[in-house]
């Protein structure tokens, strides 16, 4: 996790120039920050990796925990620890799909070709 923290003499000592060209979303953060420092505030932003649990796993890929569970101890799904708990980083669910998917085609392959040609 990534963490920013603007304090409002930081902003009072560099004043919000011209926003043109800008997207809305950068226009509209900098809007936040400027009224934020102008009540005295300060803003934190910080950033996060999108995670599930290993149950949520397990629901989208219609396996069980426990098969989760196994392929995390064994390494094929790494996970962040968050205290005592697994959590499992989106892109290694994404990865870990693509992985189970291909293991999946590669078992059935000569049957959907055979059934496919004919």
């Amino acid at each position: 996790m990534t963490e920013l923290t603007i304090a409002p003499d930081q902003v009072a000592r560099t004043p919000l120039g011209g926003t043109e060209g800008l997207p809305e979303w950068a226009d509209g953060l900098l809007q936040f920050i400027s009224e934020a420092a102008r009540a005295g505030e300060t803003v934190e932003i910080r950033t996060s990796v999108p995670t599930m649990t290993p149950r949520e796993v397990a629901e989208r890929l219609g396996i069980s925990t426990s098969t989760v569970s196994r392929r995390i101890k064994a390494g094929e799904i790494r996970t962040i620890k968050v205290g005592n708990r697994h959590r499992v980083p989106l892109t290694e669910y994404e990865a870990f799909r693509r992985s189970l998917m291909d293991q999946i085609v590669g078992h059935y392959a000569d049957d959907i070709e055979a059934d496919l040609g004919g």
